[in-house]
């Protein structure tokens, strides 16, 4: 066993000298010692006959004995002929790969490209991103290389047990990321094996059930009122309700979108699933007054804290996702597959047109294509004043059947 030389005390203790200089413990081992008072461990060996000198780390932050341990393992190195500097480099490059091979790089990365190949608007960015780390975030810290199915399947057999919904979709990302993995060399396989026909979900295509009877229609309204929700999923319910919108739209609304002058939610055409046509300008909508009302009280009460109009409830920089608003439906509400937050554009569609109101100023709501895209700014205004009265009306049917009203349907003529 090596005599060493060096003690707690006498590190402790070495004093800065005009010049550098070094207090040996022996072996190779130095305590190295700055004229800033800086103190460090290096070990200095040969290798093919030349002198090397590889350091270990900064005292006090490396103790004596853990230099110590630390050139021992290095001495071992030293013996198999490997050049200590070299091989530190060789494994701070090692270790960096591996944090840039983790899941939760990896898959940022994959996000990323997507959304750039495939046009994402900055909703469905966001809506993507909290899908995975919502229900992918376990896996965040692990190594690609790691991922196997028998410890992937837990993980997607308690997606399918609470969000059974989610399931083909967290798949199918699941899936784009490890292939593109795969394409990209990071790993040399998919763990999972692809999809079949057979195993696809029905829940992959959704039909959207919806219950379009006022009376229906009125409960729900009762039991959300009832409801005890986060305040952006309440608001984003609301405007649901009385706008019939995509939930996609109205959970990304903002304040800078809200013209309180005009009465009109003015919704970016790039924020919209039909962003592509451009030629259509931003789809804007009437603001019935039981709406507006809560969206000036609701601005008060934020008092510019968040850009949003539906904050999320931790982070009031970012919004509520879509997934918190139809867990509201599914579960406090207890709708699962009879109605949805999509479900109140079939609530408008059916009302309006039982009532008899015009099919062009339903679809321009809803903001399908109407006409040519020539014909559809003719007369823009005057649809806007039309569906301003559309939506009122509509409003006050949706109210009475909350507070229970009779309410008597007339079928179109």
């Amino acid at each position: 066993m090596a005599r060493h030389l060096l003690s707690d005390a006498k590190v402790r203790k070495a004093p800065p000298t005009a010049k550098k200089h070094r207090l040996a413990d022996g072996d190779g081992l130095y305590l190295y010692v700055a004229p800033s008072g800086i103190k460090s461990w290096q070990l200095r060996y040969r290798l093919n006959g030349k002198p090397q000198t590889a350091t270990i780390g900064k005292y006090p932050v490396v103790s004596l004995a853990e230099a110590r341990e630390a050139a021992d393992k290095l001495r071992k190195l030293v013996a198999e002929g490997k050049h200590l500097t070299a091989h530190k480099r060789v494994e701070k490059m090692r270790k960096a790969t591996a944090t840039a091979n983790t899941f939760e790089a990896v898959s940022d990365a994959w996000v990323h490209r997507e959304a750039r190949r495939r046009r994402w608007t900055e909703d469905y960015r966001g809506e993507v991103e909290a899908s995975i780390r919502n229900h992918l975030g376990a896996i965040f810290p692990l190594p690609l290389g790691e991922l196997t199915a028998p410890l992937l399947a837990p993980i997607l057999d308690k997606i399918e047990d609470t969000s059974p919904h989610m399931l083909p979709k967290v798949k199918q990302r699941l899936h784009g990321i490890l292939n593109d993995a795969v394409v990209r060399g990071l790993i040399p396989g998919n763990p999972l094996p692809a999809p079949s026909r057979g195993d696809a979900p029905r829940l992959e295509k959704r039909s959207y059930p919806a219950i379009t009877a006022l009376p229906g229609v009125g409960e729900i309204l009762r039991a959300a009122r009832a409801a005890d929700p986060a305040k952006g999923v309440q608001r984003a319910h609301q405007i649901l309700v009385y706008t019939a919108q995509r939930i996609s739209e109205v959970v990304g609304a903002t304040w800078a979108e809200i013209d309180f002058a005009a009465e009109i939610w003015r919704i970016p055409r790039e924020r919209m699933k039909m962003h592509k046509k451009a030629d259509r300008g931003d789809h804007e909508i009437p603001l019935p007054a039981g709406l507006l009302a809560a969206l000036r009280e609701w601005k008060h009460v934020d008092a510019g804290t968040s850009e949003y109009v539906c904050p999320a409830p931790r982070d009031p920089a970012r919004h509520i996702t879509r997934e918190a608003v139809e867990k509201f439906y599914r579960r406090t509400l207890n709708l699962a597959n009879q109605h949805s937050p999509h479900s109140w554009r079939s609530v408008l569609s059916t009302t309006c047109r039982n009532h008899g109101k015009a099919d062009d100023l339903i679809e321009t709501q809803l903001d399908h294509v109407v006409g040519n895209a020539s014909a559809a700014p003719y007369d823009h205004a005057k649809r806007v004043e039309l569906r301003r009265e559309l939506l009122q009306w509509y409003e006050s049917q949706l109210l009475a059947a909350r507070d229970g009203a009779d309410i008597v349907a007339f079928k179109r003529a």
